[in-house]
């Protein structure tokens, strides 16, 4: 950013003082007419729009102040990652590597100020004034109430201690005290969420104020990301305004007085003249909210449920793998896949495209899972191979062997030890490094179970049912219902705790709530489903891939 705005940089670097006339956003620079001149001719920067100085500086400071240079690199931004929201630059972008909805900032700021956000932060705005107004006349009035109550009950003391003698004047001065401390109080507090309000509405004013000047003066740069702090204040200033609500700041307060009964009696033994106690009624005030977002304040989470979930296809691919059992996406973003009846592990790229074959021989390959980027384990299942190899990528060799006495069949990584699910022993947890072996779930497990963990739950396929365990082996819950769960074989967990289980004779997958309660089908033959056999949920890239037992697979975008 330019030291000075008032002269021109070009000349100032030359030591020759020029006033600025122009303004580039994207060269954060200013120029005189001259340089400005050579400036539109320069190849580097003839597409550059630049502004009148007096336009630039008609924008507030937070805005025109704004860098479009990443502060790591150096770098103007060049990108913008949807996922993520984050602007990059050229290089920021390898830490992006197998992010969706990386697109160019030009595609972004193009029409910005015609955008859904721009009108949308222009509502928003409106309605936090609305808000606001609404919310300091009902402070108003309830500050009108207090004063007609406190007066009420005064009065009512008033009365009271006229009927009786002067022995009662401590006891009255100390019921007036009390309900003057608490009244007082009250109004402090309203005082001062009234100041506070009026601080939100001076903040969503000049915000509204920055939000003209930058349709009228700023660049689409400028625009962009101005609009982007805007928006953001605009969403704080929302849930400060619905946390009012929450904490119940604003419930309606009614003062109640009940005059001792003891008084009314006139004897030595009374110790108070009566009580206050502040009597709230639940606020039911409603906040406009742009696009109507969800009825009531307060309601800031909405629970989903698996009803909401829908699969959107994004690919199937016949990969030529006949008996595909297990499948897993490594932190590369390249995909490892079992294949049971050769013995192998074939390695793919995002595209599809074969890296390697890694054979396993004399055991063979059930379920796959990784350790690290470049470390992986499978399961075998054969009577002179039962137990779990570790291969290492690169060279495509086994490093390390976990005999087991029992056939392996699914197997994650989790915290530094391995899961597996060993047939008529249960589930296993395994030290890569001593190959020691803890029996963590004591079941009479059949073949071809699937074990996943998520938030520290292990949850596995078992006898048509799915189960779902503590990390020390205590039941949690077990879904078991015949017409929904048929041979289920792999299973995968979402960001939420949904489970997806693919059902193999049936050719369905199945999601079943985190609570183990409902369930209901997601896909089936009409989708292409076939004998599917395994499945993973990518949580980087937000997808699930469903593996047919034979030949294909499918990436799904999950909907909620």
């Amino acid at each position: 950013m330019a030291a000075s705005q008032e002269l021109c940089d070009i000349c100032e670097q030359r030591h020759v003082t020029k006033s600025s006339t122009f303004w580039c956003p994207e060269c954060e620079q200013a120029f005189c007419d001259d340089c400005n001149a050579y400036h539109g001719f320069s190849k580097l920067s003839k597409h550059h729009v630049t502004v009148s100085i007096q336009d630039h500086l008609a924008l507030s400071s937070s805005i025109s102040q704004t860098s479009n240079t990443c502060m790591d690199h150096n770098e103007q931004y060049q990108m913008v990652c949807q996922a993520h929201d984050e602007l990059l630059c050229l290089k920021c972008i390898e830490k992006h590597d197998g992010c969706k909805g990386i697109i160019p900032i030009s595609k972004v700021i193009e029409n910005v100020k015609m955008s859904s956000l721009f009108q949308e932060t222009q509502k928003r705005l409106n309605d936090i004034n609305r808000n606001i107004e609404m919310l300091q006349n009902e402070l108003k009035k309830q500050q009108g109430g207090i004063k007609q109550q406190e007066e009420t009950i005064l009065s009512q003391i008033s009365e009271t201690r006229n009927k009786i003698n002067n022995h009662l004047d401590k006891l009255e001065e100390k019921i007036r005290n009390e309900v003057s401390d608490i009244t007082a109080k009250l109004k402090n507090d309203m005082n001062q969420a009234q100041q506070i309000l009026e601080g939100k509405n001076g903040d969503t004013n000049n915000a509204e104020q920055q939000l003209k000047d930058i349709e009228r003066y700023a660049s689409d740069l400028q625009t962009y990301l101005g609009l982007r702090k805007i928006s953001s204040k605009a969403a704080t200033t929302e849930l400060y305004l619905q946390s009012i609500i929450r904490d119940h700041s604003l419930d309606e307060i009614t003062l109640l007085f009940k005059v001792d009964d003891k008084i009314s009696n006139i004897t030595n033994n009374s110790k108070k003249f009566g009580s206050v106690t502040i009597h709230k009624i639940l606020c039911k005030i409603d906040l406009v909210r742009y696009k109507n977002r969800q009825a009531q304040l307060g309601d800031i989470k909405i629970k989903k449920s698996i009803a909401d979930i829908k699969l959107n296809l994004i690919t199937a691919t016949n990969i030529g793998i006949s008996d595909i059992r297990g499948i897993v996406v490594l932190p590369s973003g390249n995909i490892a896949i079992s294949d049971y009846s050769d013995g192998n592990i074939a390695v793919f790229r995002t595209d599809w495209k074969r890296l390697g074959k890694i054979s396993v021989t004399p055991a063979n390959s059930f379920d796959v899972t990784y350790i690290h980027d470049k470390t992986i384990a499978t399961t075998s299942n054969l009577w002179n191979g039962n137990g779990v190899n570790i291969i290492d990528i690169e060279t495509e060799r086994i490093t390390r062997h976990i005999p087991t006495n029992s056939s392996c069949y699914g197997i994650i990584y989790h915290n530094g030890s391995l899961y597996v699910c060993a047939s008529n022993i249960g589930i296993l947890k395994l030290n890569p490094q001593d190959r020691s072996s803890t029996v963590i779930v004591q079941s009479n497990l059949p073949s071809w179970c699937y074990i996943e963990i998520f938030d520290n739950k292990i949850y596995y396929t078992s006898d048509e049912s799915v189960k779902c365990y503590d990390m020390q082996g205590k039941q949690i819950w077990t879904f078991k219902d015949g017409n929904t769960l048929k041979c289920p074989r792999g299973l995968a967990l979402d960001s939420s705790g949904n489970v997806y289980v693919a059902c193999t004779t049936s050719h369905r997958v199945v999601v079943i709530s985190p609570d183990g309660q409902q369930s209901r089908e997601l896909l089936s033959l009409n989708n292409g489903l076939v004998n599917p056999s395994t499945i993973y949920f990518d949580r980087k890239r937000h997808c699930l891939l469903v593996a047919n037992k034979q030949q294909s697979v499918s990436t799904y975008e999950i909907i909620h």
